[in-house]
């Protein structure tokens, strides 16, 4: 975004330095200490306490379930979140029975845990399966809760062989366990119903805006919007756009498309077919770093604007023919939070915001520049957010669209 007119139009579809030492303390010649040699006898010093950061397991937010990271340990809370060790490794399980592990991240999810091999999708349909029906009140829509007399029962579980191709008859005792204290009636979801729950909570999650740098035949700064060519939230592969610009011999690299995403583990970018340039071929290293290769050299991106807590997530893109930025905000409540990075300058605009009834107003501020706009919300027949629509206070237009985060 510079100062001139930002001509908005918006679509959908969080460094750490580890300090290692060893001291070594000694004399020359004779003397120094009271040890042989004048070598003082001290020891090293102790090694520092590990680093570690929150995350938040989805499949929607999952509330109740047991987490163990090297020291840390505990039960997600009201939002789903959990602390780990970064570059440890993660544990879930409720009760007796173990979900899986994967790596510490600000991001855990059912297909992180299964073991890719030949039986993946089994695994993952059987995962998210099993935590949906152990919801409480059987609408894992409005998130996922493990009641406490269900996780108090669930140490009596043994472990589920989450392999098994007849789930059902594997849970017979724990869904009568958990239908028991609760009350209610657990009922395993579809197959087909609770992958649909899981891809639309993954398509969310990984919907949003990145920046970084690419280098090669050409180098500058790149970003790449997550969900911009997707036909609706709720269905995968997703679709993206990406572009670099190289401002000393003003170049820029820019494609994407649909069907060029697709989640495992992580979420996989292969574009094969070139868009108004080359090809580009990625992956998540983790659920907010993105490196690969363009037709050129390699890319490197990092989400902006992402909060796993909010409750819906706005994906987009503000151009005209000097700017070129990529937006990803959180609607919590009446509030908007965000981020926008524009490739042409190379600057990240923090943008916040609130909507009041159906007028939304929205603020974007970086590099020395504010940018004010005002719009108007249009919801979905059950009055969820769809779209929004309006101007900024230099004549130019925006257009948002929303998915649920949470």
């Amino acid at each position: 975004m510079k100062n001139k007119k930002i001509e908005a139009h918006m679509k959908y579809f969080r460094p750490q330095i580890i300090l290692c030492g060893v001291m070594f303390v000694a004399a020359c010649g004779g003397g120094g200490g009271d040890e042989p040699g004048g070598v003082s006898n001290v020891p090293p010093p102790p090694p520092p306490p590990p680093s570690v950061q929150n995350g938040v397991f989805k499949d929607r937010n999952v509330i109740g379930l047991a987490f163990t990271s090297g020291s840390e340990s505990g039960i997600t809370d009201t939002d789903g979140s959990f602390s780990c060790e970064t570059g440890n490794e993660i544990s879930f399980a409720i009760g007796g029975v173990g979900l899986g592990q994967t790596a510490c991240a600000t991001l855990a999810t059912p297909n992180q845990l299964a073991t890719i091999d030949a039986q993946f999708d089994l695994q993952v349909t059987n995962l998210a399966r099993f935590l949906q029906m152990l919801d409480q009140d059987g609408d894992p829509d409005n998130g996922i809760v493990i009641s406490d007399l269900v996780q108090q029962i669930a140490d009596n579980w043994t472990q589920v062989d989450f392999r098994t191709t007849d789930l059902a008859s594997e849970l017979v005792q724990i869904i009568s366990d958990a239908a028991s204290v609760d009350g209610t009636l657990h009922a395993l979801p579809s197959e087909q119903a609770a992958l649909l729950h899981l891809m639309d909570t993954l398509n969310c999650a990984y919907a949003g805006a990145y920046a970084g740098t690419f280098s090669g035949s050409n180098s500058g700064a790149a970003g790449m919007v997550i969900g911009w060519f997707g036909p609706s939230f709720g269905f995968s592969p997703l679709g993206f756009e990406w572009q670099g610009f190289d401002s000393v011999n003003e170049f820029t690299e820019f494609g994407g498309g649909t069907n060029s995403i697709t989640i495992q583990d992580l979420p996989v970018i292969d574009h094969t077919q070139a868009g108004f340039a080359g090809p580009i071929s990625a992956r998540f290293d983790s659920p907010d770093r993105i490196t690969g290769t363009w037709d050129g050299g390699t890319v490197e991106l990092q989400r902006i604007g992402g909060d796993n807590g909010a409750e819906y997530r706005f994906v987009g893109k503000a151009d005209n023919i000097e700017v070129q930025a990529y937006i990803s905000l959180n609607l919590d409540g009446t509030a908007f939070s965000g981020e926008a990075f524009d490739v042409i300058e190379g600057t990240t605009f923090q943008v916040t915001g609130t909507l009041t009834g159906d007028a939304v107003s929205l603020t974007a501020t970086g590099g020395g520049i504010t940018n004010v706009g005002s719009g108007t919300l249009t919801k979905n027949a059950d009055g969820s957010p769809d779209e929004v629509q309006g101007t900024f206070d230099d004549g130019s237009s925006f257009s948002m669209v929303a998915c649920r985060l949470n």
